[in-house]
């Protein structure tokens, strides 16, 4: 752990297509230049120029990078500060903003800078999608079924004006129009065999806006949470949901839950993955964990925000890992 200190060269970098951060950016950036070392800060004009301008404040010696956006957005960021030097410190101007709810970030912006500004950095660890030499990273999760279908169906204009009530929306279409998923999962030398309408891949605390994949899910915990939600069949579905949101997921087997450091991943359809909110390629793929690859300014004991859904609201401890016989299930020789 560092602590970050406000003399820090910082840039900040906001993505204006994301949920709110054209209208946020003014503040934002007249209260970081009040407390911070603001080197320069501006908004991005695509994926590409954000990137560029993160390798131009590398060169230069700036060590604290603001970056604004949904989890797509941070994601990119991610993959560039990784291994780096650089700290990242999050700005949730998007629509989920799932990776500043695993951080526990104060919600109000005043707080928020505060901690930003001289609060501790911790090292968090990245998931890695590879498929024929490409790679991704992901600080969030990975998943496939439905959730792809959602995000096709899903465009900037409807988030911004529904916000959660967006995906709430369009589920039943979504879930309706995914066809039925042969999964074919390879880790530790085993292999799992299902079917099921939904495939995740968790790599932090949260896996969409507060939900935690189970109350120890950890991004410091060298490990990737891999489950299904349940069978093709709605009931099911609606059942293992239930139980994801009450903390209980781990102990139901029908969820193949499994706690790896890598994986292979093959299905039939091959639907292209959905990576932090934005679609990608399509298996077979693998998937790694990336231990420690980014530092981040979070709270000292961070845990849930206490802004999120009621279901969801859990108070956790330090990070903490299971014993392998209680995190794998399913597995056959």
């Amino acid at each position: 752990m560092r602590r970050v200190r406000p003399d820090e060269p910082t840039l900040m970098l906001v993505n204006p297509a994301s949920r709110h951060g054209q209208n946020s950016f003014d503040a934002m950036r007249h209260l970081a230049a009040s407390r911070l070392n603001l080197v320069d800060a501006r908004l991005t004009a695509s994926a590409d120029d954000m990137v560029e301008r993160i390798r131009d404040g590398l060169s230069i010696g700036v060590s604290r990078f603001l970056i604004g956006g949904g989890d797509g957005t941070l994601s990119q960021a991610a993959d560039e500060l990784a291994g780096s030097d650089g700290v990242m410190g999050v700005l949730p101007v998007g629509t989920g903003n799932t990776f500043s709810h695993g951080l526990g970030l104060p919600a109000r912006l005043e707080e928020l800078m505060d901690l930003l500004a001289e609060g501790p950095a911790r090292r968090y660890d990245l998931g890695v999608a590879v498929k024929d030499g490409q790679q991704k990273v992901f600080l969030n999760s990975l998943t496939m079924g439905f959730s792809q279908r959602l995000v096709e169906m899903l465009s900037r204009e409807t988030k911004s004006r529904l916000g959660y009530a967006a995906w709430i929306v369009e589920f039943r279409h979504a879930l309706a129009t995914t066809p039925v998923l042969d999964v074919h999962l390879t880790a530790a030398g085993a292999q799992d065999v299902f079917e099921t309408r939904q495939l995740v891949v968790v790599n932090g605390r949260t896996i969409a806006a507060g939900i935690s994949a189970t109350p120890t899910s950890s991004g410091e915990d060298g490990l990737l949470e891999v489950f299904r939600l349940g069978s093709p069949s709605l009931l099911s579905i609606l059942r293992l949901g239930t139980k994801l949101l009450m903390g209980r997921l781990l102990t139901d087997h029908e969820a193949h839950y499994q706690a790896v450091t890598e994986l292979a991943i093959r299905t039939d359809p091959a639907l292209p993955v959905n990576i932090d909110g934005e679609l990608w390629l399509t298996p077979p793929l693998t998937c790694h964990v990336w231990p420690a690859a980014l530092w981040v300014i979070a709270p000292p004991e961070a845990g849930q925000s206490p802004h999120r859904w009621p279901l969801v609201t859990r108070t956790l401890g330090g990070p903490r890992i299971l014993e392998p016989r209680s995190r794998r299930y399913s597995l056959k020789p």
